[in-house]
């Protein structure tokens, strides 16, 4: 199994971890090659003062001390950011209650079906023809359409149920959300 590098530390490094740059994106702005960021930040080469000049502005811009470049971002958005577009967020959050209804409907007939099998299930005794019935042909045609109506779900339409169970959920805790932004 290949090893992990371990993070840079370097400047460089700590700048496109702060700003979410890639190499190639810092080294578009430093005016560089992606090789030479790299090389950089591995400490292959050491950084001349053109680079280290272009690179000031961004370096000054980051946060004292230093604490862990690899924690994640606040899932809050600045209060710089613009408000979002209102009719979008409507629009999603209709097509999820859209979406959501038709899965329940879909779920809602994988239920009825059960609900039907599990009510032959327990009529089934009662409506079965006696073994000495007069007609034999007759009574295994009842008794095979009898048993099919009373078959259960397969284990995969259960399934298929929880999963549309959980896909309407899913959606409309997302319309919830879009309500309240």
């Amino acid at each position: 199994m290949p090893r992990r590098a371990a993070p840079s530390t370097s400047i460089l490094a700590r700048i496109r971890a702060w700003f979410g740059l890639q190499q190639q994106e810092l080294a578009l702005y430093l005016g560089i090659s992606q090789q030479l960021v790299h090389s950089i930040e591995s400490g292959r080469h050491h950084m001349s003062y053109l680079v280290a000049d272009a690179m000031l502005p961004l370096a000054r811009q980051l946060p004292e001390p230093i604490t862990r470049l690899d924690e994640p971002l606040p899932a809050a958005l600045p209060p710089s950011a613009p408000a979002p577009d209102a009719g979008e967020l409507d629009f999603r959050r209709r097509v999820c209650l859209q979406r959501a209804a038709k899965l329940r409907a879909q779920a809602a007939k994988l239920a009825s079906r059960a609900h039907y099998a599990h009510r032959w299930q327990q009529a089934l005794p009662q409506l079965l023809p006696p073994p000495e019935a007069p007609d034999p042909e007759q009574a295994a045609w009842l008794t095979g359409w009898l048993q099919r109506r009373a078959r259960p779900l397969t284990p995969e339409e259960v399934t298929r149920w929880h999963l549309l169970q959980a896909q309407a959920g899913a959606l409309e805790a997302e319309a919830a959300l879009l309500a309240a932004s």
